[in-house]
Order: C-alpha cells, then structure tokens, then sequence
C-alpha cells in the first residue's frame, strides 16, 4: 500500500513538474513573439497584416500562459491535499522531501500569479 502510495506521489509530483516546465517555455516563447511583433512594426518592409498576425501569435502564447498558471494551481492544490490525505504514510523519504518542497515553491510562485 504504501509503495502505491509513493508511486502516485511520484506521478503527482513528475507532472507538476512537468506543467510548470510548460509554463516557463510559454514565457520565454511570448518574449520572443512580444520582440518579434516589435521587429514587425519597426520594419517599413512589412504589411499591416503581418503585424496583425504576428500579435495574434502573441496573444495566443498569453491565453496560453494564463491557462498553464490554472493548470499548475489546480495541480498544487491537488498535491497538497493528497500529502494532506496520505501524510500518515509520510516516512521522510525523498520522494516526499521533494513534494512537499515542489508544492512550497510553486505556491510562492503561482498563488501570487493568479
């Protein structure tokens, strides 16, 4: 039982990391996209239209980063209420040591996010 447990912590634990890898791609890629639309407007070579498509790509790259926030809040809270459920099976073990830290320094980051 407590191996099943461990295992599952794992999985938790893996895809939080996982969605907050995601989140920091999403970021780098709208600084990208945001110098780029500047690129885009400063260059008397490019229509209106390719400027304009050009912010849609950054807009979409900012819904995107909005929903992978939501996403990695509602795995925090889903990780912490499962070390909340199962702390009883908490034998100071690494996998546990890293999921009570993960969820630590993604609350700090993401709860203020939102």
């Amino acid at each position: 039982m407590n191996q099943d447990i461990k295992r599952l912590l794992k999985i938790k634990v893996d895809a939080l990391k996982r969605l907050e890898k995601d989140y920091t791609l999403y970021k780098q890629e709208e600084i990208s996209q945001y110098q780029k639309v500047e690129r885009f407007k400063s260059d008397p070579t490019k229509d209106i239209y390719d400027v304009k498509k050009q912010e849609e790509i950054l807009d979409e790259t900012k819904r995107m980063i909005i929903d992978s926030v939501s996403r990695v809040t509602s795995y925090i809270v889903s990780l912490g209420e499962f070390l909340d459920e199962h702390k009883d099976k908490d034998d100071g073990s690494e996998i546990w040591i890293e999921s009570y830290e993960i969820v630590d320094r993604l609350s700090t980051k993401f709860l203020n996010e939102q």
